[in-house]
Formats: structure tokens, sequence, C-alpha cells
């Protein structure tokens, strides 16, 4: 069991780190902020690094990705299937109905605030 101290009180969780489970409990248990920093321990330096190998090794893994894909869809041309052995390909078109906040906010900002709503999160980056 992890737990957590925040402003309000202690929080618990079974939830092994790692887990969307626990992305979701430790961004709920600290979602309110101080403007404050922190100095963490240099042993995290390692973690950092492996960190860093890891964006870099997805975002390597990500363009292979998607030159495999538009290999495939370059062989597949206007077919929305295709197979390869046992394996199903589906390059299908979908529509989507999106709506233009942009445009009403700036036509109708009246009805723009009725209706819009905001959200809090907190962004987590490593630079």
């Amino acid at each position: 069991m992890i737990k957590v101290f925040g402003k309000s009180k202690e929080k618990t969780t079974d939830a092994p780190m790692g887990s969307a489970e626990y992305g979701k409990f430790i961004r709920a248990a600290y979602m309110d902020t101080v403007n404050e920093a922190v100095i963490l321990s240099d042993d995290l330096d390692e973690s950092l690094s492996r960190y860093d190998e890891i964006v870099s090794n997805m975002s390597k893994l990500k363009s292979e990705k998607e030159m495999i894909e538009q290999n495939i869809m370059s062989l597949m041309k206007e077919n929305e299937i295709a197979y390869v052995k046992s394996r199903k390909i589906t390059w299908k078109k979908v529509e989507r109905i999106s709506f233009d906040a942009k445009a009403l906010k700036e036509e109708d900002p009246e009805i723009y605030n009725k209706y819009s709503k905001t959200t809090s999160i907190r962004m987590f980056k490593i630079k």
C-alpha cells in the first residue's frame, strides 16, 4: 500500500507504481499546487538519464512505425482492406463532425461563455 500526504489528508492506494490507476491516484492526490521549487535527490539523475533514453527510443520507434504504416498505405492505394498471411489491415475513411469553438467565441461570446467549461490539470514535463 502506498501512502501520500497532501495538504488536506493522507491518501492510500494498492495500485502499483507505473500503472494507469496509480497515475490517476497520484494526479488526484496532488491536484493542488504551491508555486515553490523543491530540490530532489541527486540519486534521481540516473533515473532521468534512463527517462531520456526511453523518450529517445520511443521517438525512434514512432518514426519507424509511421514508415511501415506509410509503406503499407502506399501499397494499398484506394483499397480499404489488405491481407498479409493471417493479418488483416484496414484503412477506411471515417468522417467526423467537429465544433469550431474559436468561431463561436468570435461570433457570439455570450453563448460561448454560457456553454464553455474550464478543466484543470497539472502538466508534467522534464527538460
